[in-house]
């Protein structure tokens, strides 16, 4: 099932954009008359007929569309980016194929890195959308000061992986069928004062191993953690 991004089509949009659109028409050689799905990444997959082939702009009419269930749990990943784009990259494509909801990036005192393109992570987690044959595309958030961060913490359990000694493994702590926000600090940890301040807004803190792992290991074994807890 070639699988393709239209996040309006619900509107009355059947058309794809020009970068799907040669995607499906010059790398995939579709043709006119060709069933395909559509996906506008909130639930809802289309199986569609191509009636157009302009190479800028694909033209489609819906057979019928597939309402996908949402899943019983919500896994919210706050990370610090990494000094290397290709590592921030890589960690959100693998993290939404595993169908991590929502991701925010944090600038905590350690964070080597300031700016992100978010345009290029965009990309990625419709690219890691299409592959998984998901139903609902990851939510990127821009990056924002810790401090913000904690200023507009929801009341979902939430925890927080930090270097320590003596700290309860995160699979503990999880509960099926639950929402979570799970903070991943930069490679420095978070400090000493970032930690308190999570406390004090009732984070857990919690290990992820006794390994002191990279930043977007860290990520990645936070998702595979949550899935293992809600599906086996």
């Amino acid at each position: 099932m070639h699988l393709f991004y239209q996040p309006d089509f619900h509107l009355g949009i059947h058309s794809l954009n020009e970068e799907e659109s040669r995607h499906c028409l010059q790398v995939l050689r579709h043709q006119t008359g060709d069933q395909v799905h559509i996906t506008n990444g909130k639930g809802l997959i289309a199986k569609v007929k191509i009636i157009s082939t302009h190479r800028k702009e694909c033209h489609f009419e819906i057979l019928s569309n597939d309402r996908i269930t949402q899943k019983s749990f919500h896994q919210h990943l706050a990370i610090a980016p990494t000094k290397q784009t290709e590592r921030m990259e890589w960690f959100v494509e693998k993290a939404c194929e595993l169908g991590v909801d929502e991701i925010s990036f944090i600038h905590t005192k350690n964070t080597e890195r300031s700016k992100l393109k978010l345009d290029r992570l965009e990309k990625k987690t419709i690219s890691a959308l299409k592959q998984s044959k998901g139903g609902f595309k990851t939510i990127i958030h821009p990056l924002v000061s810790f401090d913000t961060f904690m200023q507009h913490t929801r009341e979902d359990p939430r925890y927080i992986a930090t270097v320590q000694p003596g700290l309860t493994h995160l699979t503990t702590y999880l509960m099926p069928q639950s929402r979570q926000i799970i903070l991943i600090g930069p490679e420095g940890d978070f400090t000493s004062h970032e930690l308190g301040k999570a406390l004090e807004k009732g984070y857990q803190p919690m290990s992820l191993g006794e390994k002191i792992l990279r930043t977007e290991t860290a990520g990645i074994m936070s998702a595979i953690a949550v899935n293992l807890i809600h599906h086996y």
